[in-house]
C-alpha cells in the first residue's frame, strides 16, 4: 500500500511542480512588467477568475462524485465518462454564457473597489476567458477518471499546459492596448490542448447514443454534487473575499494580497494537497472493501499531511524573504512592497497544516459519501471569517486578513475531528501517536537552527531556498525513519540488497 501511494505521488508531485513554477513564471512576468499598480489589479483578475470561477462552481466535486463512482461501476466508467463530458459540459457552457453577458456585475463583486475605468477595461478582459470554464470542467471529469485509473501523469501536467500558454500570450504582446485580448485567446487555447491531452490518454471514443444508455447521471449524484461543490467552493470563498476586501485599501492591495496567496498556495499543492489526489480513490475503495485499510489510510493521511506541512511551512517562513525575492524582486516591485509581501506570506504560511488537513478531512467525509457535513462544518468557518473581519476582530490592514483565514481555518479543523466519526479509529492516538510525536520532535529542532544559520549566511537567494529545500528533505526522511512498518521495510530491502 505505502509503496503504491509513493510511487502515486512521486508522479502527480513531479506534475504538479512542473505546474506551480510555470505558474510562479507567469506571476514574475505579471510583477515585472506591472509591479503593484492599477494595471496589475486588472491583469491579475483576468488571469485568476476562470480558476476562480471553476473552483467555486467545481471545487473538487466532479472528482469527490465521479471517483467513487468510476470504482465501483468499473464496468461502466467509460459510459459514465462520457455522460459526465456531455452533460457538464453543456451546462456549464450555459452557465458561462450567463457570466459573459453579466459580466459588469461579475467584476463588481469580486473587486467592488475598482474605479470606473478599471472595471471598464476589467470587464472586458474578464469577458474573454469566462469560455475557459466548460473546458476545464470537462477536463475535471477527465481527471477524475483517470485518477480512478491510477493514472496521474497527464493529468498533472493539465497546469503546466495552460500556463505555458499564457506565458507565450505574455512575451508575445506588442502593445498594452492589444496584451488583453490576445492572452484571453492563449488562455482559451491552453483550455483546449489540456482537454485534447486527457481524452487522448482515456481513450474515450465518440458515442453520441449508445452511449446515453443507461442513465447514470441520476439525482443522487447531483445532489452529492452540489453539496461537495458547495463544500470546496466556501473554502475558496475565503481569498476571494479577503480579495475583495482588499480592494478598498491603497492601489495595488488586491495584487499584493494576491501574490501573497501564490506563494502560499504553490508548498500547499506541492507538498500537501496532492495527497488528496493520491489517497482519494484508495478511500473510496477501502471504504466498501476493507475498513482496517481504510481507517490504515485516514491514520496515515493526517500525519503525513502534517508532517509535509508543518516541515514546509517552518522552513519557508524562516527564509520569506529569499522566497519572495526570488518570485517577485525586480521589475516594478518596490522594496517597501517586497517586505509587505515578505510579512503577508510569512501569515499565510502559518495555515499551511490547517488547510492541508481541512482539504484531507474533507475528502475524507467524501470517500464515505458524507458530502453535507463538510459543506456545513465549511460554510461556519466562512461565517466566522466574515463577522470577524467585519467586527475587526483579527485586526486591520492586510495582515489581519491572513490571521482570519489562520483562526478561520483553525476553527474548521477542530469542528472536522469532532464530526467526523470512524469506526475504531480515535484521533487522540492519531495524533500523538508514540513514533510520530517522537519523530516531530527529533527533526523540528534542527531544522530550525539549520534553517536560520543558511538565512542569515550572505548565500544569494537561490542557493538559500535550495539548501533549506534540501535540509526539509532531509528533516521529512528521518521523519519517515520514526515510522515503525516503514523502519521495517527498510532493513527488509537492505538485507535483501546485502
Amino acid at each position: 500500500m505505502l509503496r503504491g501511494l509513493l510511487l502515486s505521488s512521486l508522479v502527480l508531485n513531479i506534475g504538479l511542480l512542473l505546474g506551480r513554477l510555470s505558474g510562479f513564471i507567469r506571476e514574475a512576468i505579471v510583477a515585472k512588467v506591472y509591479g503593484v499598480t492599477a494595471e496589475a489589479d486588472v491583469v491579475v483578475l483576468m488571469l485568476t477568475v476562470p480558476d476562480l470561477l471553476v473552483n467555486i462552481l467545481m471545487g473538487g466535486a466532479l472528482s469527490a462524485v465521479l471517483i467513487p463512482e468510476f470504482s465501483q461501476h468499473s464496468d461502466m466508467s467509460r459510459r459514465l465518462l462520457y455522460q459526465s463530458i456531455l452533460f457538464f459540459g453543456i451546462i456549464f457552457t450555459g452557465v458561462a454564457a450567463i457570466f459573459y453577458w453579466h459580466i459588469d456585475i461579475l467584476v463588481s463583486f469580486l473587486a467592488p473597489g475598482f474605479s470606473e475605468e478599471q472595471s471598464f477595461f476589467a470587464a472586458k478582459a474578464v469577458g474573454g476567458v469566462v469560455w475557459l470554464i466548460p473546458l476545464t470542467i470537462m477536463a475535471g471529469a477527465t481527471t477524475a477518471y483517470l485518477q480512478s485509473q491510477n493514472s496521474y501523469a497527464i493529468p498533472a501536467l493539465g497546469t503546466l499546459i495552460i500556463n505555458s500558454c499564457i506565458i507565450i500570450g505574455l512575451l508575445s504582446i506588442d502593445n498594452e492596448s492589444a496584451s488583453l485580448s490576445f492572452v484571453a485567446a492563449f488562455v482559451l487555447i491552453g483550455g483546449v490542448l489540456r482537454l485534447l491531452s486527457q481524452l487522448l490518454k482515456a481513450g474515450l471514443s465518440w458515442g453520441p447514443v449508445e452511449g446515453l444508455s443507461p442513465r447514470m447521471i441520476n439525482k443522487e449524484l447531483l445532489v452529492h454534487y452540489g453539496q461537495a461543490m458547495l463544500s470546496g467552493s466556501t473554502l475558496l470563498f475565503f481569498p476571494v473575499i479577503a480579495r475583495a476586501i482588499a480592494s478598498f485599501q491603497e492601489e495595488g492591495g488586491v495584487a499584493l494580497f494576491n501574490y501573497a496567496v501564490r506563494l502560499v498556495e504553490f508548498p500547499l499543492a506541492l507538498a500537501v494537497t496532492f495527497l488528496t489526489a493520491v489517497f482519494f480513490p484508495r478511500l473510496s475503495r477501502s471504504f466498501k472493501a476493507d475498513l482496517t485499510e481504510h481507517r490504515a489510510l485516514i491514520h496515515y493521511g493526517v500525519q503525513i499531511t502534517l508532517a509535509l506541512s508543518i516541515v514546509t511551512s517552518v522552513s519557508l517562513i524562516i527564509v520569506s524573504e529569499d522566497y519572495t525575492q526570488i518570485v517577485y524582486g525586480y521589475g516594478g516591485m518596490g522594496d517597501r512592497a517586497l517586505v509587505d509581501l515578505r510579512n503577508l506570506t510569512s501569515i499565510g504560511l502559518i495555515v499551511l497544516p490547517l488547510q492541508g488537513l481541512v482539504v484531507f478531512l474533507t475528502a475524507v467525509f467524501n470517500s464515505r459519501k458524507d458530502t453535507r457535513t463538510p459543506l456545513l462544518l465549511n460554510l461556519a468557518g466562512l461565517m466566522f471569517f466574515l463577522l470577524g473581519s467585519d467586527q475587526g476582530l483579527f485586526g486591520e490592514g492586510l495582515m489581519s486578513l491572513m490571521w482570519g483565514m489562520v483562526a478561520s481555518f483553525g476553527l474548521i479543523v477542530l469542528l472536522q475531528f469532532c464530526f467526523l466519526k470512524v469506526e475504531g479509529l480515535n484521533w487522540i492516538n492519531v495524533m500523538l501517536d508514540k513514533d510520530f510525536v517522537l519523530g516531530i520532535i527529533a527533526t523540528l529542532p534542527p531544522l530550525v537552527y539549520f534553517s536560520h544559520m543558511i538565512a542569515n549566511y550572505y548565500f544569494s537567494p537561490w542557493i538559500s531556498l535550495a539548501l533549506v529545500a534540501l535540509l526539509a528533505a532531509l528533516s521529512l526522511v528521518v521523519l519517515a525513519l520514526f515510522n515503525k512498518k516503514l523502519r521495517c521495510k527498510a532493513q527488509v530491502r537492505l538485507k535483501r540488497n546485502d
